[in-house]
């Protein structure tokens, strides 16, 4: 995985011109009200005990979920729904693979009309499956099918990782195929700002480049040392370099004053390997992106 250090001096330069701060003083006070939590985050509770699971999430102060194909490979639907209906949790948006959307697109709508979701999200494309080739036959299919979910009034949106950032010949990468060959009434993004933190994404200039196209977030922080994990496996980089929200040095508040020009709507926190108690990991995560001010 090539992965370089991020300039935060642009960035920062760049958000304040965005926000109007003068002096050190920022002249904004929005906040997030209402955030959610990936169950990726919490899988190994899931397995043990799904109601727990959704318990947590709900008395840590979440305000949804978003759902993933663990969760429905363990619970029928009408148990999952009742068990979310139970703890009084709303599931917008659930994570989906690309092979689920390549045929009948039934089952898919099915599921989120149950749930009342907004977003099917694609989040993976597997490493075998990353040449030019074939980025452009994916964006074709996520183009095509995002146009027939988009009739049912279900938006089809893409998850990206720091692979989508590699150039992949001529200096394109993935993103710019998803960008280019994708219509935005038919694939919105959800942008995990970890992954494009790590890629030394230039995160405003996509904003700038792409308004409106990003409906959703994943939120999960950094540690200080990214210039250690330049090869490292992401197994390394799960336990050693991800953190909870606010424990790291993403600049969140900076990234989320582009809100208004980037689209977002939903704000995803997300843990690939929390450290117990889980609990703990989730409320700190909460807190830290509820108190974000921008």
């Amino acid at each position: 995985m090539n992965r370089r250090e991020f300039g935060l001096g642009a960035m920062a330069g760049a958000s304040i011109l965005a926000t109007g701060c003068t002096g050190g003083e920022t002249t904004s006070t929005k906040t997030i009200s209402k955030v959610g939590i990936q169950t990726y985050t919490l899988r190994f509770l899931f397995e043990q005990n799904p109601l727990a699971m959704f318990e947590m999430i709900k008395d840590a102060g979440y305000d949804y979920v978003e759902l993933n194909g663990r969760n429905f490979e363990k619970l029928d639907i009408a148990e999952l729904k009742s068990m979310m209906d139970d703890t009084g949790l709303a599931a917008p948006s659930s994570h989906i693979s690309l092979d689920a959307i390549r045929g009948d697109l039934s089952p898919l709508v099915g599921i989120a009309k149950t749930f009342s979701m907004k977003y099917l999200v694609v989040p993976y494309i597997a490493d075998d499956a990353r040449s030019y080739d074939d980025w452009k036959s994916h964006a074709a299919l996520m183009n095509a099918k995002g146009k027939d979910l988009a009739s049912e009034g279900i938006t089809l949106a893409y998850h990206n990782h720091q692979f989508e950032f590699e150039d992949l010949g001529g200096g394109t990468n993935a993103m710019d195929i998803i960008f280019g060959d994708c219509d935005p009434a038919n694939l919105a993004i959800q942008l995990d700002l970890f992954w494009a933190f790590l890629a030394d994404a230039d995160i405003p200039q996509l904003f700038k480049d792409n308004p409106g196209r990003f409906k959703l977030c994943h939120i999960k922080d950094m540690g200080p040392n990214k210039q250690d994990f330049v090869d490292a496996s992401y197994e390394k980089l799960n336990s050693e370099l991800m953190l909870n929200v606010g424990e790291g040095v993403i600049p969140f508040e900076e990234l989320f004053s582009y809100n208004d020009l980037s689209g977002m709507e939903y704000f995803i926190a997300e843990h690939d390997n929390p450290k117990k108690p889980y609990s703990k990991a989730i409320k700190t995560s909460l807190d830290a992106i509820k108190n974000f001010k921008f």
